[in-house]
């Protein structure tokens, strides 16, 4: 009979999560995920599998708790939609902003870093970002409904816009580029849902 776990998954998971996301895939050792989980490899390796498999549930933990995954439900609101894609590009930018180590996003940091070098990892990476982009196109698509949004806007173009512009600004805040330049930038682009 196996022995019960001495430690918490989802805490330990947690920890892992934190650890990719401040340093990224490559320069995370096992060391560091050791410690940071508080965890001996061979608990490490029995219950979250190789540092990539370790890797990919981290990504899964991110997208559906601190980063997007959690903030998403605001598109899917009742109500008046662009004040919704406001509401929700302001609070994922202020995420960003307030965020003292700069980590950017999780997702843009691997796109950047392993998706050109891994087919399964980008599909992962773009999958989220398609579901990101479906979100907003299911909002846009419902303010042109309403008279929100011009009748000649195209919604799914807006949509992929949007993602494009909350990308590279997590990018520019990962960079160091002042918040106010951050937040013009975020400014400029919402201008084009009038």
């Amino acid at each position: 009979m196996p022995r019960p776990k001495e430690f918490n998954p989802d805490e330990a998971l947690e920890k892992a999560m934190q650890v990719f996301w401040h340093k990224g895939y490559q320069a995370t050792s096992m060391e560091d995920l050791l410690t940071a989980m508080s965890l001996n490899r061979g608990s490490l390796y029995a219950t979250f599998g190789d540092k990539r498999e370790l890797f990919l549930k981290a990504m899964d933990l991110y997208c559906t708790g601190v980063g997007v995954g959690s903030r998403l439900s605001i598109l899917s609101r009742p109500g008046p939609a662009i004040p919704l894609v406001h509401q929700f590009l302001e609070g994922m930018l202020e995420f960003a902003l307030s965020d003292p180590q700069r980590r950017g996003c999780l997702i843009a940091n691997t796109a950047m870093e392993l998706a050109p070098h891994q087919t399964d990892i980008a599909k992962k990476v773009s999958g989220r970002l398609q579901h990101l982009e479906d979100a907003f196109f299911k909002l846009l698509t419902r303010a042109k409904q309403n008279g929100e949004l011009d009748k000649n806007k195209n919604p799914r173009a807006l949509a992929r816009v949007l993602v494009t512009m909350m990308q590279g600004t997590i990018v520019m805040i990962k960079a160091g580029t002042p918040a106010e330049v951050v937040r013009q930038t975020a400014e400029t682009v919402l201008s084009i849902l009038k």
